[in-house]
């Protein structure tokens, strides 16, 4: 008899962490979308809901790439699309069928909006009690500020996220990434889905989870309002112990112009920085005296990095446990090695397929899904219809109606 581990048992594709379960996605731009592509590449069925007149205005939002909007292309990877008119009453009971057949709702309207549609919370849990929602804002359903518009920069702003990156007498950066968007709004609404589906095992009821980017943006920062939520007074401008206080934790010019991170935060990685710079007096400064002491260390460093390139610093440290890196450019992270042994970024199946970046871990035993591209407005309108039971003749009034895009 064979053994059924043998190698030449069939072995069955893995499953995904959360295939089979259904997702709609209402959410626009960035911050929604692309929680709900983290949440398709772990395995849902996403089925975006646009508007039928432009659909998700992150479709046309420059810059553009073969005529669509790059955030668009990046956040909207493998989902379905249908375009239903959400204030027709025919266009609401269309969501409401698919309600019924979901796990989890993501929405990114103001406090409110939901409900003038006649789609509150109540009447979606109504519909579907197992239903998890997920209302993604900027400032959350309650405050002061809960009808305030916003985007990234504002969140951070209220957060004290881009005065702590602040240095004496120069304004703060505007940061590339988009902290608060994708670190404050995105992942903690998938956190936050994902915890309330583990509840749901439990228990059998959805619930709303209330994603505030304001809130995630504070989330960030628990080394920052440390000391003061001990009391202790807020640091100066680059005074703190990451944002430029520590002459171990920097960043320096090289002699070509370029940059290097250093973060040698335990004594023996700075220990062992010191020792291989030349330079072992430093040891005893890991820590500064007080600012003068500071500026004048990270004065000595600066000078010193000064005296080699970006590449001569990279070899001289590269098989240290200094912490030390480079300030790569976009591309060289691209082509970096590590990046690349990690498969980060990854084609498609389709030969001509676009390199995606994955934006969930790996999982050993169920992988995420390698994704198509993004749909086209309302692609799979009478196939997501069709699947809650709707007839052709249905959707075809429907459209009629205008309670769906036009065919």
């Amino acid at each position: 008899m064979a053994d059924d581990a043998s190698p030449t048992t069939p072995i069955s594709p893995p499953i995904s962490p959360l295939t089979g379960l259904r997702a709609l996605d209402l959410t626009r731009l960035l911050p929604g979308p692309f929680a709900a592509q983290m949440l398709t590449e772990l395995g849902a069925e996403t089925l975006k809901i646009e508007e039928i007149n432009g659909g998700d205005g992150g479709r046309t939002l420059p810059p553009l790439i073969n005529g669509v909007g790059q955030g668009f292309l990046a956040s909207n990877r493998g989902k379905r699309s249908a375009a239903l008119n959400l204030k027709h009453p025919d266009g609401r009971e269309a969501l409401l069928r698919l309600v019924e057949h979901a796990d989890i709702l993501l929405e990114g309207f103001r406090p409110g909006v939901m409900a003038r549609l006649d789609l509150s919370y109540e009447t979606l849990l109504a519909r579907n009690p197992r239903l998890i929602i997920c209302a993604l804002t900027g400032y959350g359903q309650n405050g002061p500020y809960e009808q305030r518009a916003g985007h990234d920069v504002n969140y951070l702003g209220y957060a004290g996220l881009l005065g702590s990156l602040a240095r004496p007498g120069a304004p703060p950066p505007l940061p590339g990434p988009l902290f608060a968007d994708i670190g404050g709004g995105a992942l903690m609404a998938v956190i936050g889905v994902l915890a309330a589906l583990v509840a749901r095992g439990v228990t059998g009821r959805g619930q709303v989870v209330d994603v505030a980017m304001l809130d995630g943006s504070l989330a960030l920062a628990p080394v920052l309002f440390a000391p003061l939520l001990h009391g202790l007074p807020e640091a100066a401008p680059g005074a703190a112990p990451l944002t430029g206080g520590l002459p171990g934790y920097n960043i320096y010019e090289t002699a070509d112009g370029r940059y290097v991170t250093l973060g040698a935060l335990e004594p023996k990685f700075w220990a062992e920085f010191c020792q291989r710079v030349g330079r072992p007096e430093l040891t005893a400064h890991q820590i500064p005296r007080d600012d003068a002491d500071r500026d004048a260390t990270i004065g000595e460093l600066a000078a010193l990095f000064r005296t080699r390139t970006r590449a001569e610093w990279m070899a001289l440290l590269a098989d240290t446990d200094a912490c030390f890196g480079p300030v790569n450019t976009l591309a060289e992270a691209l082509a970096d090695p590590q990046i690349q042994a990690r498969g980060v970024f990854a084609r498609g199946e389709a030969s001509d397929a676009a390199p995606m970046l994955r934006s969930v871990p790996l999982l050993s035993d169920t992988p995420a899904r390698l994704l198509g591209g993004a749909p086209a407005l309302g692609e799979h309108t009478a196939e997501a219809l069709a699947e809650v039971g709707y007839t052709s003749a249905e959707i075809a009034a429907l459209r009629e109606r205008g309670a769906l895009a036009a065919g």
